[in-house]
């Protein structure tokens, strides 16, 4: 039971890792391709609105922290799988393990599909791309208040007589 329980945290695990590298490298290469092409054009005619300066600027300003929120949430569910193989499964150290991991993802996925909407994206395109780490985020989120729910009854019955 307990491969079967670290397999399945594996595959989370690179799930997690996948929804927060891909988006980097993808933004990467088309900033590099962006900037090969201003480079052989050299200065462009056109000026840049200050609203697209501003919008941008905010969007790094916002992109930093839910960036580490994510890092953060990715070695809260590393922490949760070594407590989890330690034996530490149902224990209130893992609550909040569970909680930061979920908000990460929630929080790092809101963020791209907001950027890619005030990138002139097709909404379609975006809410499909990026629905999945919503999905993990809230389920993560679930398991948590399960966790909590969980350790309450497991209290309450140690209580009674």
């Amino acid at each position: 039971m307990k491969k079967y329980l670290n397999v399945l945290c594996i595959v989370m695990l690179v799930l997690m890792a996948a929804d927060l590298i891909m988006p980097i490298v993808v933004d990467c290469n088309e900033m590099a391709e962006a900037f090969r092409e201003g480079w052989e054009e050299g200065r462009n005619a056109r000026t840049m609105s200050p609203f697209n300066s501003m919008t941008e600027w905010l969007m790094v300003v916002v992109g930093v922290p839910v960036f580490f929120v994510t890092v953060v949430s990715f070695v809260s569910f590393v922490r949760f799988i070594l407590n989890v193989n330690r034996d530490k499964v149902f224990v209130w150290n893992n609550v909040p393990l569970l909680r930061w991991a979920g908000w990460g993802l929630l929080a790092g996925d809101v963020w791209l599909i907001v950027f890619s909407l005030l990138s002139n994206e097709p909404a379609a395109q975006v809410c499909m791309e990026n629905s999945m780490g919503v999905i993990l985020g809230v389920f993560q989120l679930i398991v948590a208040e399960v966790f909590a729910i969980g350790l309450k009854l497991k209290e309450d019955q140690d209580l009674t007589i």
